[in-house]
């Protein structure tokens, strides 16, 4: 995961597997990553030769930018129940 600007928004960036990449798993794991993270959007990208992404808001405007982003990546482990105090995973 990371966390960026693109085009002036700032978001989360998540990697996981090219199979929650798409509608069905891909809302399934964005709703289980939502608590664990900042009131930011996420989006959900494969990270193969072909990149593609997945969210609830239009990831055209943000995929080919991407490419060109240096990207301080972070693990989050969803087995511990989110933060209460606020604490953020990066």
């Amino acid at each position: 995961m990371a966390l960026t600007e693109l085009k002036g928004v700032r978001l989360i960036v998540a990697f996981p597997h090219d199979s929650f990449v798409r509608p069905g798993a891909g809302d399934r794991l964005l709703s289980e990553l939502a608590p664990h993270l900042p009131p930011l959007g996420i989006m959900l990208v494969s990270d193969g030769a072909y990149p593609r992404a997945y969210a609830s808001f239009q990831t055209h405007e943000f995929l080919q930018p991407l490419r060109f982003v240096e990207l301080n990546r972070f693990e989050l482990d969803m087995t511990e129940p989110p933060e209460e105090d606020g604490e953020l995973p990066f």
